[in-house]
């Protein structure tokens, strides 16, 4: 056998290896991740204590201890379904404020990218950074456009994706609440 010929199959052989435990190291990888993922949140239980950031000004909060009903909105800058959502968004936090609901958008992305995605549709201010652990406990699925429902002792009451029964039936309760004299003077 020539030399050459043997010499490239050993060099076929050695990158078969290579590639072989890359793929094994990767699926090892993938199924410890997923192993160790957090659970779904299921309704009647407390939420976890996450601390986050502010976008705008950057104070601190305490998710699920704020001792308000609140309305934890998941949206991705790269979801096209969550742009178009902004908009009915935007127009029922009046609403929720005069309900007494606090409606909060947490994300994991950087700040500027937030910035860019949401623009002048929703106000910084209500936008927080958690960090993707605390993100996945909060939304161990990695849903959007996704919500929670908390209630002011921090207990999840209703969870699922934004434009649901539950979530319709928010957005028309909230628009209901709206005194007589607001709706003439829009």
């Amino acid at each position: 056998m020539d030399s050459q010929i043997l010499y490239f199959t050993l060099a076929l052989l050695a990158c078969g290896l290579a590639l072989n435990l890359k793929l094994t190291l990767a699926v090892l990888q993938t199924s410890r991740r997923e192993r160790d993922a957090p659970e779904p949140l299921q309704a009647g239980a407390p939420i976890p204590q996450v601390v986050a950031r502010a976008l705008r000004g950057g104070a601190t909060h305490r998710l699920g201890d704020s001792g308000q009903a609140a309305a934890l909105l998941f949206l991705s800058s790269k979801c096209p379904k969550c742009r178009a959502k902004l908009a009915e968004i935007g127009r029922m936090l009046p609403q929720a404020e005069q309900a007494g609901l606090a409606i909060w958008i947490v994300s994991h992305e950087p700040g500027w990218r937030l910035r860019q995605f949401l623009g002048d549709a929703f106000p910084l201010s209500r936008v927080l950074r958690v960090t993707l652990r605390d993100y996945r406990a909060l939304n161990a699925t990695l849903a959007s456009p996704a919500y929670l429902m908390v209630d002011h002792q921090g207990v999840l009451e209703a969870a699922g994706m934004i434009g649901d029964d539950n979530w319709r039936g928010l957005r028309d309760q909230l628009a209901d609440s709206v005194p007589a004299e607001a709706e003439v003077t829009s």
